[in-house]
């Protein structure tokens, strides 16, 4: 004869057994399946672009290997880094960190970009307009140019940037939006020689004035070419 303590037991697990098999059924439910990703931190990349680039079937939250989808998304050319949070019961958010463009470089394939820390880019779609200094005569087979041009160009200050148009790796020389030549010589004393043209280009201002050449290639002689 069966005790009431066996039967007690037995009921126990069947509960337990059936517990498992609920939450098991739940948590694999089509509550728990996302189609798609939510981008956000995005710039210069578009929603569509990145979903075609990931490529995601239909998947539930639970199986989600995150560290796989960080490693494909920071292979990106365009994306530094990646966080994903979930939000319940089937929102991945996905907020990404574009690497920022400092200059475009003319090639014979088209346009590429550059970044701060010299990271060649790919432009995000063939229409994409970007206001940003070109960079002639580099040799793109050459890293030291390229990191050196990275320097100088992350080197200017933000109240430059809409006044310098364009830099020639060669000559060493920027071109502002009013066709004043720059001459800054050697990537070195980049603070002081930017601090000196911020000063000059002010100074003219005031005056009215407009220079053909300024030449910061010894900052503790400038020369400026008045036209």
């Amino acid at each position: 004869m069966v005790s009431n303590k066996s039967k007690t037991k037995t009921a126990l697990s069947m509960l337990i057994v059936s517990l498992v098999i609920l939450m098991y059924s739940w948590f694999n439910s089509n509550i728990f399946i996302t189609e798609n990703l939510e981008w956000t931190g995005l710039h210069y990349l578009d929603s569509n672009q990145l979903d075609s680039y990931i490529n995601m079937a239909p998947t539930n939250v639970w199986r989600l290997d995150t560290g796989d989808l960080i490693g494909t998304l920071v292979d990106h050319p365009w994306i530094d880094s990646a966080k994903i949070s979930w939000r319940w019961p089937n929102r991945i958010m996905v907020n990404i960190t574009e690497c920022e463009p400092i200059a475009q470089i003319p090639t014979p394939a088209g346009w590429i970009l550059m970044d701060g820390e010299g990271k060649l880019l790919p432009p995000t779609s063939s229409t994409s307009v970007y206001h940003l200094p070109i960079v002639n005569n580099l040799d793109l087979d050459s890293a030291e140019q390229i990191r050196s041009t990275a320097r100088v160009m992350k080197s200017i200050p933000r109240s430059l940037h809409e006044s310098i148009s364009e830099w020639n790796v060669q000559t060493r020389t920027f071109i502002d939006s009013s066709g004043t030549e720059i001459l800054m010589g050697q990537a070195v004393e980049l603070g002081e020689k930017f601090r000196l043209l911020e000063q000059i280009l002010n100074d003219l201002a005031q005056k009215n004035a407009k220079a053909k050449k300024i030449d910061l290639r010894v900052p503790r002689n400038p020369v400026v070419t008045i036209l």
